[in-house]
């Protein structure tokens, strides 16, 4: 499906974008405390490093319509998209609104601790590990699940937001098409939720409903982070068995990739904190865990070109048949 795969790079390059802000603010923040920069100071410098958020999340939305080469022509369908929009402007900028608060607030502490003066350098040394990024509550059923970092969070947003987005494409495609059936294809790693919707026919109307009118949607389906992406049926295609182990490898080795590289680029930055620090000690430490995760991922892009290798095989045996 393109518009899944699409989706998926672009909540990845999402969480690249939130990464490079909360390496900028970990940065700023040990740069500060070791020049005794004032609490003003520190806060003007990280709204700097946190302004233009709307703007960056309008330009995302922006090429993801381009991807599909169309526009909303649908009167209810439009009125969802816009509704479901701004929504998603309002949760990240919350989010990032309170992870600067508490920043800031944090950064009081600190700054106002009796250790920094005592011993500056062996207390940021054993501070630079302890920093955290999750500052932001998630809910399940009104209970703190655990706390998540903006990155964590805004990405789940942004991928709702792009996955609705693609449904309404779909459906506004279907209209000029006069397609009625439509049905959601089974991916790796569905939730108990999703499975039950999966591999099912529902008309038009059904799928509307079930987009709701606002960014939780009607149902179950459409939940926070859902990945469910909405197709055309077509009676020559019948709809397939469920198999959740189909795929799952590849899917898990490409999750693996991601995870692994957003981490590298998170000890690069601890690397350069703990040098500009003047602890060698820490740095060599650091340096040790980035050539292990380098040599993972290396690892993990060879069994995925393996693969690779495998499928091609396979598709020329059957042709020469």
């Amino acid at each position: 499906m393109k518009n899944s795969s699409f989706i998926s790079d672009s909540v990845f390059e999402m969480s690249l974008y939130y990464t490079r802000k909360q390496n900028k603010t970990k940065e700023l923040f040990f740069k500060c405390l070791d020049q005794d920069k004032d609490e003003e100071y520190f806060k003007t410098e990280l709204e700097k490093i946190w302004g233009e958020e709307t703007e960056y999340i309008e330009e995302q939305i922006t090429i993801f319509r381009e991807q599909l080469h169309k526009q909303h022509t649908s009167t209810k369908l439009g009125t969802i998209i816009i509704a479901g929009l701004g929504i998603t402007k309002q949760l990240i900028d919350k989010t990032n609104k309170q992870f600067i608060n508490k920043k800031i607030k944090e950064y009081s502490v600190r700054i106002n601790s009796p250790l920094l003066q005592t011993d500056k350098q062996d207390y940021l040394k054993k501070l630079v590990p302890k920093y955290t990024n999750d500052t932001k509550g998630y809910y399940s059923n009104g209970k703190l699940v655990r706390n998540v970092s903006p990155r964590t969070y805004n990405s789940m947003v942004y991928n709702t937001t792009l996955t609705r987005n693609g449904w309404i494409q779909t459906l506004n495609d279907g209209e000029e098409l006069n397609q009625r059936l439509y049905y959601i294809p089974f991916h790796i790693f569905s939730c108990p939720y999703c499975m039950s919707y999966q591999e099912r026919i529902f008309t038009r109307e059904e799928c509307i409903r079930m987009l709701g009118t606002d960014n939780e949607g009607a149902e179950e389906i459409l939940h926070p982070n859902c990945k469910c992406v909405l197709a055309f049926y077509d009676n020559d295609n019948p709809l397939r068995e469920i198999d959740f182990a189909k795929g799952e490898e590849e899917y898990y080795i490409r999750q693996k990739v991601n995870s692994l590289t957003l981490k590298k680029s998170e000890i690069a930055n601890d690397i350069k904190i703990q040098k500009s620090l003047g602890n060698q000690d820490s740095v060599d430490k650091l340096n040790a865990q980035r050539n292990k995760i380098n040599k993972e991922i290396r690892e993990q892009k060879e069994k995925l070109d393996t693969r690779e290798k495998q499928v091609s095989v396979t598709a020329i045996k059957r042709i020469f048949q």
